[in-house]
């Protein structure tokens, strides 16, 4: 894998972080998050499209008042609308909020990529839900907590009925291994379910789950190293691409993985340039050129948004 070019996509004296990429109708899209530093609670979310050769078209913003908004994922719906996923966490305790400004995943859609949907509430107070992927028809998802200490399977049509299929799907309790958090998975063609998994406790060891539908049965393999902000996207029948933050040399820097299904084996592909604060990729493959989008701070020492092209 070679890298073909890197286009920085930020330069406002902002921290800007927490990517993903989607190619929706012809056109990439790429989502961040704006906001003072990585913890603060004035998140606003950026959404850049971009031309056949990657040059910024437009920038949208979507806010809500009082609240930081976190970590957004773009996907395409089953009816072929592309959709935002937010966490929507409260920054104040005005009361005018309502139910928008708790600590909730919060989606908006959108017909043409351009105007967007009002904003609403899916899944469960304090579980975040990290990522929406599509299958038959099916939005599926896992959502974590801290204090539980668990991840929970969400599935449904978001905008009409999305609930928990699946609760402690990985947890403390039940597989002897803490924090789960972040992920990301994928659907083969009959139908199985992979699914990424990050952890922050003990031995820090990400996870490969696999399930059958209707996916109430899972069996971990511990992968025996750190992937932070993981992305996933299926190459074929048995094997993936993972991209995220793993430790190379000593220091966290974002990288490129192939991991094969049934074996579990995981090879590095490539670094990207990227150094302190860094990772939570977006990946999209056309053809043989794989787009990356990605954060990094090894330039300038601040947060900025990187549109990676590598060859495949």
């Amino acid at each position: 894998m070679q890298i073909k070019n890197i286009k920085r996509l930020t330069y406002a004296h902002k921290h800007h972080a927490f990517t993903d990429l989607c190619d929706f109708r012809g056109a990439l899209y790429c989502c961040y998050r704006v906001a003072s530093n990585h913890v603060s609670g004035d998140g606003v979310i950026n959404i850049v499209t971009l031309t056949t050769n990657t040059q910024v078209k437009c920038t949208q913003r979507i806010s809500l008042p009082s609240t930081d908004l976190r970590d957004p994922k773009l996907s395409i719906t089953s009816k072929g609308e592309l959709m935002l996923l937010a966490y929507a966490r409260r920054s104040s305790s005005s009361r005018h909020l309502g139910p928008l400004g708790e600590n909730i995943p919060v989606i908006w859609t959108s017909q043409d990529g351009f105007s967007w949907s009002s904003p609403t509430n899916i899944g469960e107070r304090h579980w975040w839900l990290w990522r929406l992927r599509w299958h038959n028809n099916s939005a599926y998802g896992l959502a974590y907590n801290r204090s539980a200490n668990a991840v929970h399977l969400y599935s449904g049509q978001p905008k009409q009925s999305f609930h928990r299929v699946k609760s402690n799907v990985f947890s403390l309790q039940t597989h002897n291994r803490g924090y789960p958090n972040e992920s990301d998975m994928c659907f083969t063609d009959n139908g199985t379910a992979y699914v990424i998994l990050r952890r922050d406790s003990d031995t820090y060891s990400a996870q490969l789950g696999v399930s059958q539908a209707p996916y109430t049965q899972w069996h971990w393999t511990d992968l025996g190293f750190y992937l932070g902000g993981p992305n996933m996207l299926k190459l074929d029948e048995q094997s993936a691409l993972l991209a995220g933050r793993v430790l190379y040399k000593n220091k966290l820097v974002t990288a490129v993985l192939k991991i094969e299904f049934k074996t579990a084996r995981v090879t590095p592909l490539k670094i990207l340039p990227s150094s302190g604060d860094n990772s939570y990729p977006g990946m999209v493959r056309r053809g043989n050129t794989l787009f990356v989008s990605y954060y990094s701070a090894h330039q300038d020492q601040q947060a900025h948004i990187y549109l990676a092209a590598l060859t495949l």
